[in-house]
Parts: structure tokens; C-alpha cells; sequence
């Protein structure tokens, strides 16, 4: 009877560990890697650039300068104003439509800093 009933602990214990997921997932606020931040020309003092997906942080940091201060997005990428709250921009390529942040190649830039 003890070996009947040590076994099927250890059954049940194996069958839950296989069952129970591994980690939760992360809430999509953390995803993407920060960059850094650059001199701003927008009411803040400085942006923070956060490369979501597809983009090393040079690049991103690249695109987010001349988006910032020239106003046009550097070679195939698209950026967009952020309305509300400190987000400055996003900028995005490779994707057809939607929300640019999904794009496979993606950044946001958020304002750092006093307003002025």
C-alpha cells in the first residue's frame, strides 16, 4: 500500500509540473530595450528612446534625432505624433497598417524632463 501511494504522489507531482506554465508573461510596457536620451528640440528638454522591436538602439537613436529635429523620418521608416501624456513620437517600418508601434521595426520616443 506504501508503494502504491508513494508512486502516485510522485505521478501527480510530474503531471502538475508539466501542466504548470513555466514564467507569466511580461506586461507589453516592459518590452523593448532603452536606448538612452538625446537633446530635444519639443517642449521637453530631452527624449528617451525605446527600441520595441527590429532596431538596434544606434539606429533608433539615429531616427529619433532627425525625426525630432528635422521633422521627416530617416530612409523607410514612418513616425507619428503621440497625442497626450509624455510620448513625443513613434516611429515604425514594415508594416502595411495599424498601430505603428506593432510594425516589425518599431521605436517610441517619450519626453524627459520639465516641460517648458
Amino acid at each position: 500500500m506504501r508503494r502504491f501511494a508513494a508512486t502516485a504522489i510522485a505521478v501527480t507531482a510530474v503531471a502538475l509540473a508539466i501542466a504548470a506554465p513555466a514564467a507569466p508573461a511580461a506586461p507589453a510596457q516592459g518590452k523593448g530595450q532603452n536606448c538612452g536620451t538625446y537633446p530635444s528640440v519639443s517642449i521637453y528638454p530631452e527624449g528617451k528612446v525605446k527600441a520595441i522591436r527590429g532596431v538596434s538602439c544606434r539606429e533608433a537613436l539615429r531616427v529619433a534625432k532627425k525625426y525630432d529635429h528635422k521633422g521627416r523620418a530617416r530612409g523607410p521608416w514612418e513616425c507619428v505624433l503621440g497625442h497626450g501624456g509624455r510620448t513625443l513620437f513613434s516611429c515604425g517600418y514594415g508594416g502595411g497598417y495599424g498601430d505603428i508601434r506593432d510594425f516589425p521595426h518599431a521605436l517610441t520616443v517619450k519626453g524627459v524632463g520639465s516641460p517648458a
